[in-house]
């Protein structure tokens, strides 16, 4: 089951036609889609959706001093720009989670052409935005998630500010401080609820399980290889985060005859976590838990800030409820970042998978593309970021 569609990119013609001058032979091969689990077609009704994490590379960072390996001309936003959404468009993922989007980048470029597309969405910029000017404020980046409205409605967000959540952690830890709280990652959380046109089959028999609710979680953690505490400890908080605003929906919804549990609440973490399998980070996301004892916390003093942070007793590790899987592996994607100097899996998608089924992910460009015309780090003029989009599918059944 392949679910590439294109999505309506007329007004990127031009762009495309100014692509094909470059040979055709030039262009990337297609990725292959790669089945994880079969459709479950016993059920009349299902809600099958697609969903991307992609850090598009921030202009501040795509320079020509940066990026030896891509023509300049490449890199200029006004070019680059238009790949990417080129890209965003061939794939017409019903739910797209970005990182490194520009505030002005947003208004002016991402939000007005997706909203074309059937989209809207929600943006915040690095916590440093909120002590900047308007003009440098504009140029601030991080979040960005849109969804189709056709599929979901909006519910409600929450910005996740690590930088504020450390000071809240009320722990005598210069530690936390010195680490933690001077670095202004944050998070993006949105909770999302399907309509009945996202059902295929037709709507369910039971009104009250039409309107699905769906948390997306949308993140870019610390990128410093030497601060693996700190993105441990970052997702820690974020997972604090989801918990408690899936606590609160599910209490704020209510359908007759029915009171929602914790588990009927779909959750999707997505983004750059600047993290490999054997982490600290992704250890305590994809198995729910984390000894204090793990050696990425390099004996630094958290201890009693993360109880703090996270409630009462930690019983020497660190747990959450929220049941996640990785929708991806190396096996399936070897590399999500692709630079000269470093080729790895650092974006990932989660999803609470007691309660939806990863259908599939796309794998990567072919490596014979990449010998054959000699790439050895990306951008390229037809990959227009440093990271490549990690897509997946879902099906969800009432």
């Amino acid at each position: 089951m392949n679910f590439t569609t294109n999505g309506s990119c007329a007004v990127f013609t031009e762009w495309d036609e100014q692509l094909t001058k470059i040979a055709a032979s030039d262009q990337p091969l297609p990725r292959p889609w790669i089945s994880t689990a079969p459709l479950d077609e016993s059920r009349p009704s299902s809600i099958i959706f697609t969903i991307m994490t992609y850090n598009v590379l921030s202009s501040s960072y795509a320079t020509p001093k940066m990026y030896r390996n891509c023509p300049k001309e490449f890199l200029d936003w006004q070019v680059r720009g238009q790949n990417v959404m080129s890209e965003i468009c061939q794939y017409n993922n019903d739910i797209i989670c970005l990182q490194e989007v520009e505030m002005e980048q947003y208004d002016d470029f991402f939000l007005p052409n997706l909203q074309s597309m059937g989209y809207e969405g929600i943006f915040v910029p690095k916590s440093r935005a909120s002590t900047m000017s308007e003009p440098k404020r504009r140029l601030v980046d991080e979040c960005a998630t849109f969804w189709k409205i056709d599929k979901f409605s909006f519910v409600s967000s929450r910005l996740v500010e690590y930088k504020t959540l450390a000071l809240q952690s009320r722990a005598d830890s210069s530690d936390m401080l010195n680490r933690v709280w001077s670095r202004d990652n944050i998070g993006l959380l949105a909770v999302l609820k399907t309509t009945a046109a996202a059902w295929t089959g037709g709507p369910p028999v039971d009104s009250n399980h039409v309107e699905q609710l769906v948390l997306v979680a949308n993140t870019h953690l610390h990128w410093d290889p030497q601060f693996p505490n700190v993105k441990t400890i970052q997702s820690m908080m974020l997972t604090r985060e989801i918990v408690s605003m899936v606590e609160s929906v599910r209490r704020s919804f209510s359908w007759p005859g029915r009171i929602l549990q914790f588990s009927d609440i779909k959750v999707l973490l997505c983004g750059d976590f600047n993290s490999l399998m054997d982490s600290g980070v992704f250890q305590f996301l994809s198995t729910d838990q984390l000894p204090l004892s793990h050696p990425e916390f390099q004996g630094f003093d958290y201890i009693n800030a993360i109880m703090n942070m996270m409630g009462g007793e930690c019983c020497h590790r660190i747990t959450h409820p929220l049941n996640l899987s990785s929708a991806c592996s190396p096996q399936i994607m070897p590399y999500t970042n692709y630079t000269y100097g470093f080729k790895a899996m650092i974006d990932y998608i989660f999803y609470s998978s007691s309660n939806m089924v990863c259908l599939g992910v796309y794998g990567p460009i072919p490596q014979e593309w990449f010998d054959r015309l000699s790439v050895v780090a990306c951008p390229h003029p037809f990959v227009p970021s440093n990271h490549f989009p990690v897509i997946t599918a879902f099906q969800v059944t009432a």
